[in-house]
């Protein structure tokens, strides 16, 4: 499969005609219409749906694409490096990261790092849910989770400290609990798969949930409204613990968790400059405090 090809096939996808296409790459359009043949041949699939008015990407076309665009764009690193140069950052940069994080904090910075390196282009995706790297063609993914990913490369951006935390309201009706043991005669807000709660000094409780919740915003509004006890990282808290609207529970005794906020992104290859420009502009971001942990200090 030759570069020349993969260029073409970008080419077309992106100007939606294979004569303009083949007039950017100095081919004739005979030439170009037998090159993208032969690569639709070789992949055994059609990559464009082709009509007298247009040509548009069919659902095989526009899952090959990210994979064609970053073989494109390893390769140009790959050449730079071997030949001396530096390689700019540039192209699209594809990008997913969990809601309220990103929102709250990745979001509202990057007109800086659009600032900084104008020649890329960001395609953010924000969920949830924990996407793989690989087949949803993403160039990184922020993670705040547990690490648990073979064959991927990861930097850490930021700890993530969690902490009990409630609502002033419900301690005042239910009482404060004044040891671990005590949780299990409150009630408690959870995630899904989130039974056994572990504390620094070797505690754990298996908690029964009052409320199971899916959604971070969901359960900091819920503990807000006095519904329980809940965890909560001080990243999405420390804005209602500093207003007062929460307030920490069972201080001396620190959670455990296995969580950090993490930059992923696929090993076994060239790092392209443009992931490498995010990852080191995010990590400047958070570094050498995070801002919600500043946040929280100055509030106390």
């Amino acid at each position: 499969m030759d570069t020349q090809s993969l260029r073409l096939f970008v080419r077309i996808a992106a100007l939606g005609s294979i004569t303009a296409a083949a007039r950017d790459l100095s081919l004739s359009p005979a030439s170009a219409s037998a090159r993208l043949s032969k690569l639709e041949d070789r992949l055994g699939t059609r990559l464009f749906r082709r009509t007298t008015r247009e040509v548009a990407l069919t659902t095989d076309g526009a899952d090959f694409l990210p994979y064609a665009q970053d073989a494109l764009e390893v390769l140009q690193a790959g050449m730079a490096s071997v030949s001396g140069q530096t390689e700019r950052a540039h192209g699209l940069l594809r990008m997913t990261m969990p809601g309220s994080f990103g929102r709250m904090y990745i979001i509202p910075a990057l007109d800086q790092f659009q600032a900084r390196y104008p020649e890329v282009r960001l395609d953010l995706r924000l969920s949830d849910e924990v996407l793989d790297v690989v087949k949803g063609a993403f160039d990184l993914i922020i993670r705040n989770a547990p690490l648990e990913d073979s064959g991927m490369i990861a930097r850490q951006l930021a700890s993530d400290r969690r902490l009990l935390v409630a609502s002033p309201a419900y301690l005042e009706r239910f009482g404060s609990p004044t040891s671990p043991a005590d949780l299990t005669a409150h009630r408690t807000i959870t995630f899904p798969g989130e039974p056994v709660w572990r504390f620094a000094h070797g505690d754990s409780v298996r908690v029964d949930a009052y409320t199971t919740v899916n959604d971070g915003e969901a359960m900091r509004q819920l503990l807000e409204g006095g519904a329980g006890i809940g965890i909560k990282s001080l990243w999405n808290a420390c804005a209602s613990l500093n207003a007062g609207r929460l307030v920490p529970v069972l201080e001396d005794y620190p959670l455990v968790t296995r969580s950090a906020i993490w930059a992923v992104h696929p090993s076994g290859r060239v790092v392209a400059p443009k992931v490498r420009a995010m990852i080191n502009f995010l990590s400047a971001l958070f570094s050498p405090q995070p801002p919600w942990e500043q946040s929280f200090m100055q509030g106390q």
